[in-house]
């Protein structure tokens, strides 16, 4: 089957659960930070929490300015400015190691772009391009992506972790996000 576009209506789902299960996958896996940069660095647990409760408002703020920004000039574009940002708050973190620093990466470009490359914004991408009658299983898969995300990243994180370090562990999280 293909949906309006000659688009299969699968590959939206697919590639939506994917980048879900990336973005939330990460996501879940903050907290397994806090003790090894709270241990390496002169940042203290106040700090560290500091940066992930503004994570927390950051990430249901973008989700509607997300949306209002989809509507304007299409889900495509404001879904990789939310990758480039998730991507460039991973990358920058193990080289900003200070209070404004983590706010900075952990608080605000990790969790915009994690915002941005959210629920709302891939559940409405997806069922733009499905007939009525798919809407409902596509939700339910995109949704498991998120679910699978923090199931395959709390383990792989907490093992870059372990053998390499917080900060590699970092790039590693990048780079995967990149592929």
């Amino acid at each position: 089957m293909l949906s309006s576009n000659r688009t299969p209506y699968w590959l939206p789902i697919i590639l939506s659960s994917i980048v879900l299960l990336i973005t939330m996958g990460v996501r879940q896996t903050t907290g397994l930070y806090v003790s090894p940069i709270n241990t390496t660095s002169q940042l203290g647990i106040i700090d560290i929490s500091l940066a992930l409760a503004i994570a927390q408002f950051t990430w249901g703020a973008v989700q509607p300015i997300a949306g209002v920004l989809a509507d304007k000039w299409g889900e495509r574009p404001v879904l990789f400015a939310g990758i480039g940002l998730f991507i460039a708050g991973q990358l920058l973190s193990p080289f900003l190691v200070s209070k404004w620093g983590i706010i900075l990466t952990f608080g605000l470009l990790t969790a915009a772009g994690t915002g941005i490359c959210g629920f709302s914004l891939l559940l409405g991408l997806a069922a733009k391009r499905l007939p009525a009658e798919k809407r409902g299983l596509a939700s339910g898969i995109i949704n498991s992506g998120g679910s699978m995300g923090q199931f395959v990243f709390a383990p792989m994180v907490q093992k870059f972790i372990q053998l390499s370090g917080w900060m590699n562990s970092l790039l590693y999280t990048a780079y995967i996000s990149l592929i």
